[in-house]
């Protein structure tokens, strides 16, 4: 099967082989299994950006064993590989161990669908979801949102079925939308057009103290410039409350210490410049589909740059043409 041409979708996800959680790499072969499934099921002409960021040294990267899991996804897949020195170029916060929407901005940047989801890997889609995409109804200049369904951690995924999913006895947590920015759990749905997308020049590469936040920061960023956020009223889901949930208890007595960062103002605005998602690093190919991004000063902004960052009150922002 040849790679598609102009795919309809992008599906941006990011991670590392440091089997983060303890059972990282499966929950990512399972989902995108899963979704796989789904999309091809339904005819969605879709491609999937993985995005390795700060791979690590002496182990094989979480791409190449992706392509090995899951052969059939393979003519679907670009992956990238960020060499591991820009982790520490970027770094505000040496807690910080892994920059996951700098991750994704570099696939974001570079995919070729005309829509581009960004989302985790292990969330799974539902066939509404899909559905919407197979109807490639979408408009530009709108941020579509789904919520998170948190499910009971220890369901067994095996031959999986959407009935497992949609049942109330093993649901945990509905994150519930609130209108009009609809930020919560922002990071496992963001949906909108490849244009938009570039014009707002993708997640906040400015403030990097913290990547808690930085998702809900993104939807204040494009009501401000004029995007129009939309609850598609659909679903998506998630084995367990996620990590920040889980750990968060143990870090309540000082969050400085916390690998995710402080709270902040997420209403702050900012302006990315223009070699967002490491515009200017070089991209040295190696072999179908695969991309290493190599380290140079060239691509990494300043380490400070607060002009970029303001109040949302007093310097409204354009979409720029």
């Amino acid at each position: 099967m040849n790679r598609p041409v102009a795919p309809y979708l992008s599906i941006v996800l990011t991670g590392r082989n440091d089997n983060f959680g303890g059972d990282f790499n499966q929950r990512l072969f399972a989902a995108v299994a899963y979704n796989h499934r789904l999309l091809a099921r339904a005819g969605v002409n879709y491609e999937l950006v993985f995005v390795e960021w700060r791979p690590v040294a002496a182990r094989t990267l979480l791409a190449d064993l992706l392509r090995r899991h899951i052969p059939e996804v393979a003519s679907r897949l670009t992956t990238y590989e960020v060499d591991e020195p820009y982790h520490e170029a970027f770094s505000q916060n040496p807690r910080l161990q892994f920059h996951e929407f700098i991750a994704k901005n570099v696939g974001i940047r570079r995919a070729a669908g005309s829509y581009v989801l960004a989302t985790n890997t292990d969330i799974y889609l539902s066939r509404n979801v899909v559905g919407l995409f197979a109807q490639q109804a979408l408009r530009p200049m709108v941020l579509y949102r789904a919520t998170r369904v948190d499910l009971k951690s220890g369901l067994d995924t095996t031959n999986l079925d959407e009935r497992v999913l949609i049942d109330p006895r093993n649901q945990v947590i509905v994150n519930t939308l609130t209108p009009p920015f609809f930020t919560n759990a922002s990071g496992d749905f963001l949906l909108l057009d490849r244009y938009s997308f570039h014009a707002l020049r993708g997640f906040n590469e400015v403030f990097r103290v913290a990547k808690i936040l930085i998702d809900a920061n993104f939807c204040y960023h494009a009501a401000e410039n004029g995007v129009l956020l939309v609850d598609t009223g659909l679903q998506v889901f998630h084995f367990g409350e996620g990590t920040f949930h889980a750990q968060r208890s143990a870090y309540r007595a000082r969050p400085a210490d916390a690998p995710w960062g402080g709270h902040w103002r997420k209403e702050m605005l900012y302006d990315n410049p223009p070699n967002w998602g490491l515009g200017d690093a070089p991209a040295v190919p190696r072999g179908e589909g695969h991309v290493r991004l190599a380290f140079s000063d060239r691509a990494v902004p300043p380490l400070v740059a607060l002009r970029r960052v303001t109040s949302p009150v007093t310097r409204p922002l354009k979409m720029r043409r």
